[in-house]
């Protein structure tokens, strides 16, 4: 069965949904969210504010970060992003999460490589870098898929709050 995927800016609206995939702490744990000593209150106004922020990027000439929702088969199922955008060396890095009730369905692979599509037409990159902490196998893979390159690890790259985790780097060199 195919799955229809499609990227679009993300809208107040989302929010709901949002809310909803981060009560999952499989989800906020595997971006990074939750793992840390400090860990940020999830909550409506954070991830409102946060949404406001993406919003007004979509209105600069040269925006801090680019974030859109996934949607499949007309349902908001997760968000693809770059951050640390760095357009004097043409590069970023990317981000991405989906709700788990729609994993291993193919739905984060086409999305990212519908997300790059964006990027370079947008940007014009020539290196786009991704992590994926060592426990979350299934993110590797998808970057991997896209057509990234695994650079390396990144030791203790995230103090936890019993323990340090590492990532794996990767990049797609345009």
């Amino acid at each position: 069965m195919k799955i229809g995927i499609e990227l679009r800016k993300l809208e107040i609206s989302d929010l709901d949904n949002i809310m909803k995939i981060f009560s999952n702490k499989k989800i906020t744990d595997g971006i990074g969210l939750t793992l840390s000593t400090n860990p940020p209150k999830i909550t409506r106004q954070f991830e409102k504010k946060w949404l406001e922020d993406s919003i007004k990027n979509y209105r600069k000439k040269k925006p801090t970060n680019y974030n859109l929702a996934i949607i499949s088969e007309g349902i908001y199922v997760g968000n693809m992003g770059t951050h640390k955008i760095d357009y004097e060396n043409e590069s970023a890095e990317i981000g991405y999460w989906i709700g788990e009730k729609y994993w291993k369905n193919g739905i984060a692979t086409k999305a990212l490589k519908l997300f790059i599509k964006e990027l370079n037409k947008k940007f014009k990159l020539k290196r786009i870098t991704g992590y994926a902490f060592t426990f979350n196998i299934a993110s590797k893979k998808v970057m991997e898929k896209c057509g990234f390159k695994l650079e390396g690890i990144k030791r203790k790259h995230k103090k936890g709050k019993n323990k340090f985790y590492d990532s794996y780097q990767l990049a797609k060199i345009q």
